[in-house]
């Protein structure tokens, strides 16, 4: 008989003297050995077997040896086969009030015992979240941190021919536009002026895993203001050490239904796989996305992610202070790729991605005829106008201002003046079977909305040459080459490149572009060189140089120098 089996054996006897009738109990109580005669009885009634009696007895016997008890008697003599039934004895008196009677328990059932209530108590523990005083709760287990850190030293050099440059996003993000009929000098770029900044990023986000198939993201950052392309803060903008602010930079969800599609809903990372001629690093988009995968093979991916976004939705209240409101000219983002990775051995990889994205409603529309009787009072059509620019996409005005007699103004606002239908190619080559693993990469874009003559029509007011006529373009493309690990995460990884930059006018959105090279938006080329080193785990320094000028229109060049310290985790 195994051990467990002769405990719960033991474990029934005690708890069947307490079951016998009280004439029972005392006839046990009156044997020499209660626990022998106990098992007498369980035989007469058939619960034990004689086998089974044997093994216990022999166990009562020992555990009496141990204790200074007189020894059992033998097995042969205690079985009832040789005896007659015993006379019960007369009821004992009852027990004094007070009286605590206690059934004996056999040493290892009390081991047993205390073993499952420990096992049961610290799994309840474990499923509470008590097991350990100091222990997280289980919710947090399903959290994640993460952010980074990143302090610039940048230092802007302009070419001292530079033309002066209206700046029109300021004039478009003021209350009135800009008056010309006034005589004042629209606010302008700096293109003769070098400068020294110091600048600071800084972001934090919070993963949490809603459910196997479910995760909410959430992100803030620095910044200046509330560019859609840098989340940069320059040290000392406000002067007397004055705090920055922090803005919501992402805030999505990501579903994953199944393996091979996964979903973005909210203001989520860029779900196509480009570079910075069309896309900032930093840029985020306002919408939903889908991408899903497939292995054809051990050596080729097939890939493809598609979206909708809210590129600007009108203000409820458009116009302000006109009556009645004027309709809605929302601007949406609809966009769509599909690529493949070949990877035919360990050395070698390729990718390539080829997509199309069309904007609706993001070029400027001409208003109907309106009188501006004072300054506040808007045009039907001023939510066209481009709410964020940085530098080289064609403008025209918008406004079809009436002069009267009593009112010369000409407050101005500024559209878009080419369309965006962008088709554009990503390619990718890596080989690593050098000691330095090396990757080519090139992009090619072409905006299809783009038509010369129908911008020329609108009058545009920039990318004028100095003979006065209108140069723009709809083509952009870029080349790097990269020497090294593509990612520093670790101690003396690190990385050199070099590349040229192309981009024309209006081959995309220059509100969206990386916002560095030519500080900022299309019309420009140029060359852009530099590097990385892992001095810590997760810690990098990099330096980077770019020279660009612009590809058309007025004269604009500058080089760029910036020297980072970036810290992960």
């Amino acid at each position: 008989m195994t051990q467990s089996r002769t405990a719960i054996l033991a474990a029934a006897l005690g708890f069947a003297l307490v079951a016998l009738p009280a004439a029972a109990r005392a006839d046990v109580a009156a044997d020499g050995n209660a626990t022998v005669r106990l098992i007498q009885l369980l035989i007469e009634k058939g619960v034990l077997t004689q086998d089974q009696a044997a093994s216990l007895l022999k166990q009562a016997q020992d555990e009496s040896r141990a204790k200074g008890k007189p020894a059992a008697k033998p097995v042969a003599a205690s079985l009832p086969a040789a005896e007659p039934p015993p006379v019960p004895a007369a009821e004992p008196p009852p027990p004094p009030p007070g009286t605590v009677r206690v059934t004996y328990v056999p040493q290892i059932v009390r081991d047993q015992i205390a073993g499952e209530v420990r096992q049961q108590v610290m799994q309840q523990a474990k499923t509470e979240g008590w097991a350990a005083p100091n222990a997280a709760p289980e919710w947090t287990k399903r959290i994640r941190m993460y952010g980074d850190v990143r302090m610039r030293s940048e230092k802007v050099m302009q070419d001292k021919s530079n033309s002066p440059l209206a700046d029109f996003n300021a004039i478009n993000n003021a209350s009135t536009g800009y008056d010309a009929s006034t005589g004042a000098l629209p606010p302008s770029l700096n293109t003769n002026q070098d400068r020294t900044r110091f600048r600071l990023r800084a972001r934090l986000g919070v993963q949490a895993q809603i459910d196997d198939w479910v995760t909410s993201d959430l992100r803030v950052a620095t910044g200046n203001d509330n560019s859609p392309v840098s989340t940069n803060q320059t040290l000392g903008s406000g002067g007397d050490f004055s705090k920055y602010a922090l803005w919501l930079d992402r805030a999505f969800l990501t579903l994953t239904p199944f393996q091979s599609l996964k979903m973005y809903v909210g203001r989520a990372p860029n779900p196509f796989w480009t570079t910075d001629l069309m896309y900032s690093d930093d840029l985020n988009f306002d919408g939903i996305s889908a991408m899903t995968s497939y292995k054809v093979n051990g050596a080729l991916d097939v890939f493809a992610s598609a979206g909708a976004f809210s590129v600007y939705n009108t203000d409820m209240a458009f116009s302000t202070f006109n009556t009645p409101k004027f309709p809605s000219h929302d601007k949406y983002l609809f966009g769509g790729q599909v690529g493949a990775t070949f990877k035919p051995k360990e050395t070698v990889e390729a990718k390539l991605a080829a997509g199309f994205f069309a904007y609706t409603n993001i070029d400027g529309k001409l208003s109907a005829p309106c009188t501006i009787v004072q300054s506040n009072i808007g045009c039907n059509t001023d939510a066209s106008r481009a709410q964020f620019v940085q530098y080289g996409n064609t403008l025209f005005p918008i406004r079809n201002i009436n002069l009267t007699g009593t009112s010369s103004a000409t407050p101005e606002y500024y559209g878009l003046a080419s369309r965006f239908n962008i088709f554009d190619v990503h390619g990718r080559v890596g080989y690593a079977g050098f000691r330095v693993p090396l990757a080519l990469e090139g992009e090619f874009s072409k905006n299809f909305g783009y038509n010369k003559n129908s911008v020329i029509a609108r009058g545009p007011v920039n990318n004028i040459g100095a003979s006065s006529i209108y140069k723009g373009g709809d083509t952009g493309y870029m080349i790097k080459l990269t020497a090294g690990k593509p990612d520093i995460t670790e101690r003396l990884d690190w990385n050199v490149f070099i590349g040229y930059k192309y981009l024309e006018s209006d081959a995309v959105l220059d509100a969206l572009t990386d916002s560095s090279f030519h500080m900022g938006g299309t019309n420009a080329k140029g060359f852009m060189l530099g590097g990385n080193i892992g001095i810590a785990r997760n810690l990098s320094l990099g330096a980077r140089w770019m020279s660009a000028t612009a590809v058309s229109g007025p004269a604009y060049a500058n080089d760029l120098f910036q020297f980072d310290l970036n810290a992960r985790f």
